[in-house]
């Protein structure tokens, strides 16, 4: 079992369903899981985490519109550097060691997105006296441009909405 110190006022949610108990041990046990929602009406899909900002006083990750063996990899990938390496991630810092050619951005989420993204990680949450944290993985078009510089491909916008606000100057590297 994962015994890393955990936020005040948390407390493991009742399990529902078979499901729920196996979610529930895996954090309990490796301190982190992904679950990933399949986008479907001209929705994108997404992967986001559970359990960093439980274990690791980290902001849990969302990733979307990237298929989603590619999109577990990378959040296996962050897991690994926070776990093994206690590498934190920050917002509006651009990153590269965290998947071989390709730079990502951590934006933070905004509260109103909460309830239409994260609803399994609200559950998971619900006992917590403040919001916890989340910062969006962004990835760049094929050139390698990011939602907020110019000369992004615009046909990816559908695909990787922000759930939060872009940086206000230049991403630091």
């Amino acid at each position: 079992m994962f015994l890393d110190a955990m936020p005040d006022g948390f407390r493991y949610p009742q399990a529902e369903d078979e499901q729920d108990q196996r979610l529930l041990a895996r954090v309990q046990r490796k301190g982190w899981h992904h679950l990933s929602v399949p986008g479907g009406d001209g929705e994108p899909g997404y992967t986001f985490t559970l359990g960093h900002f439980l274990h690791h006083d980290h902001p849990e990750i969302i990733v979307v519109g990237l298929k989603e063996q590619l999109a577990s990899r990378l959040l296996d990938s962050v897991a690994v550097g926070l776990t093994g390496l206690g590498h934190k991630r920050v917002p509006f810092r651009r990153y590269g060691d965290i998947a071989d050619g390709l730079e990502v951005v951590f934006l933070p989420v905004d509260f109103r997105h909460y309830n239409d993204w994260l609803g399994f990680a609200n559950w998971f949450y619900a006992e917590l006296p403040a919001p916890y944290p989340v910062l969006q993985m962004v990835w760049p078009d094929p050139n390698g441009v990011f939602p907020w510089e110019p000369g992004y491909d615009r046909r990816f916008q559908r695909a990787q909405p922000l759930l939060g606000a872009p940086p206000q100057s230049p991403v630091l590297q």
